[in-house]
């Protein structure tokens, strides 16, 4: 791999590669991971209290973005652990944050990839162009 791309940067996607995999497997382990790994379905949220039904049978859990004197009836989109029903978590911007944090070691060593790549191309350039010009014959360049 590191002869199109150079060491430097293989080591840097491999090692960012290594991170994506170690957060892919945090976030699976994780309370939040019920985001991506459990069934999604419809509640409402009345009081600061969710209301949802799964598998037929009704389960509340707490909704820590609203007030308990916020009477009004909100749907929103309840994440269930199908293993534990009463584990669930209400959809909010921290299932985006998790994606974003998983992903972005994913994206980072996509990105860093083309630039090794250009980058070792240069360096296979200039070194011909140095060897065709007489490499170290020993003299010092004009005007040195």
């Amino acid at each position: 791999m590191s002869s199109w791309i150079g060491r430097g940067a293989a080591a840097i996607a491999i090692a960012l590669l290594v991170m994506g995999v170690v957060a892919v497997l945090v976030e699976v382990q994780s309370p939040s991971g019920v985001y991506w790994t459990g069934d999604r379905v419809s509640g409402v949220s009345e009081g600061g209290i969710v209301y949802y039904r799964y598998g037929g049978a009704p389960y509340t859990i707490g909704d820590d973005h609203r007030s308990a004197r916020d009477t009004r009836a909100v749907p929103v989109a309840v994440f269930v652990d199908p293993a534990e029903p009463t584990q669930a978590r209400v959809d909010s911007a921290a299932r985006w944050l998790d994606g974003a944090f998983v992903g972005g070691w994913f994206v980072a060593a996509a990105a860093v990839v083309p630039f090794g790549v250009v980058r070792q191309r240069r360096r296979r350039r200039r070194q011909a162009e140095f060897a065709a010009a007489g490499g170290w014959s020993g003299r010092r360049p004009a005007g040195a």
